[in-house]
This record gives C-alpha cells, sequence and structure tokens, in this order.
C-alpha cells in the first residue's frame, strides 16, 4: 500500500495496514476501499504518518495494483491507536463533479475525452468507446450540458451511440489504475473468483477469503387476491368481479 506525499513522493505504508475492505456494485459504479492503519498516539515503537484527505494512495497485491483513487475521509481513534481510510477510485470524483459542456458537431470519443480531460481523470486512449478508431469516433454530436454530473454527461453521449448502434456502455476502472467507458462484454478484469484452500492461512491463496450467505423471506408474497370496490372477489385472468350480475353486470 502506498500513499503519495505533498511532493508526489510514493511513500511505502504496508507496514501499518490493519485491515482492507473492497466495495463496488453495479448502482455504485465507484470503487470503495476502507482501510484501518496503526497509528500511534501513545506508543513511539514505529512511525505514525498521517494520511489526510484528498491524498491519492494506490493498493497493491502480487505486484498487481488492484485499486487507485484518493481518501475521502480519514477518522483518528486516538483510543484505539487507529486511523480509518475512506478511499474511491476516481470514477467517484466523476459522479460529483458537475460540468457544463456546449458540443457542437464533435465526435463522441472526443466529447468523453474532453471531459475526462479537465477532470484530470486517469484514462487509456484504447479506453475510451473502444479508441479513435471506434464506432465512437464515427459519430458527431450536438450536446448542451448543463450542471449535470461528468458521470451522466458521458452516459448520455453513450445512449446516444446506442441508439444508432445498439451497443450498451458501461464505466469500470482497470487494474492498470485508467477509467475506462467501454462496451459491455468487450473487457476481461483478469480476476477470478477462487475461494481460499483454507480460511485461516496466513497468506491467503484465493481471492475469496469468506463468504456468508442469507435467505430470507420476510418480504415475500405468497398469495395475490383482487377485489372489486364492492368487496366481490376479481378473477385475475379475466378482470370480471364474481359480484350479481344484476349490479353493472358484475364488473369494475
Amino acid at each position: 500500500m502506498f500513499v503519495y506525499n505533498d511532493n508526489g513522493i510514493m511513500v511505502d505504508i504496508s507496514d501499518l495496514l490493519v485491515s482492507v475492505k473492497y466495495t463496488c456494485s453495479l448502482d455504485k459504479p465507484a470503487q470503495q476501499v476502507n482501510i484501518t492503519l496503526a497509528y500511534a498516539i501513545y506508543s513511539t515503537s514505529f512511525p505514525s504518518p498521517y494520511v489526510a484527505p484528498g491524498q491519492k494512495l494506490e493498493l497493491y497485491s502480487n505486484d498487481t495494483c488492484i485499486f487507485r483513487g484518493k481518501v475521502n475521509t480519514s477518522e483518528l481513534k486516538a483510543d484505539e491507536e487507529q486511523l480509518d481510510l475512506t478511499c474511491y477510485d476516481y470514477i467517484w470524483h466523476i459522479t460529483k463533479s458537475k460540468v457544463v459542456h456546449n458540443f457542437s458537431d464533435i465526435s463522441a470519443y472526443d466529447a468523453i475525452c474532453k471531459i475526462f480531460d479537465d477532470l484530470e481523470i486517469p484514462y487509456s486512449k484504447n479506453g475510451i468507446l473502444g479508441g479513435s478508431e471506434s464506432e465512437g469516433a464515427k459519430v458527431n454530436i450536438n450536446h448542451l450540458i448543463k450542471n449535470k454530473s461528468a458521470y451522466d454527461a458521458c452516459m448520455m453521449i453513450a445512449t446516444e451511440l446506442h441508439t444508432q448502434y445498439g451497443t450498451f456502455y458501461y464505466m469500470f476502472m482497470d487494474i492498470e489504475g485508467n477509467v475506462n467507458l467501454m462496451p459491455c462484454d468487450k473487457y476481461s478484469s483478469k480476476q477470478v473468483i477462487k475461494p481460499c484452500s483454507d480460511p485461516s492461512l496466513t497468506n491467503p491463496d484465493g481471492t475469496m477469503i469468506s463468504l456468508s450467505y442469507k435467505n430470507d423471506m420476510t418480504d415475500m408474497i405468497t398469495r395475490i387476491q383482487l377485489f372489486d370496490s364492492k368487496g366481490n372477489p376479481v378473477d385475475i385472468e379475466t378482470g370480471e368481479s364474481s359480484g350479481d350480475d344484476s349490479e353493472d353486470n358484475g364488473n369494475e
């Protein structure tokens, strides 16, 4: 684990790492990492570099970078001599940054690159809509984007491509730390979910250290009945009421 100091120099703080929790989901595209570091308050036996909000941070596993982002919140717990960090990758800044652009006869590819460049978001050219020779570079757009999040602006452009080509796009960060906006099913993370052979291993040999499964029927619906305004049962398939035919012919 590395953090960048004020001089832009990477500082290895792996020895202070207590725990790491990684979170990502379909409805929240930004990766979140919760980190706990040892932080000496009363002891002088180890260094205590304070990691502040806004500092860049990188996590590595077997010499491969698995997370690049910035610290969002930093909470010092003196009684526990620990420093809790909440970090997000660069997609979080895309979702939170409001942008204004008046795109006129510009390719979708160049428009996305412009948004990323203005926000200093790391990306690779081939990771934007498939590259400068992709279908995204062949479609020119005219959009006035005002007070939208950068994420929404990018997905608006991707939606226009979808209407023309039928291709769905999604945003993600790759293992190199670049933000990508690519067609679905065109990218492999090269990461495989593999259970550990033994959960008590000091150095786990899998990517899934623990698993919990919960099956809940609290909100399960077991029966549905329909009634008309007079309390008569209604047939779900036909929509007809079982009320007296003399009253509105039995229908509601």
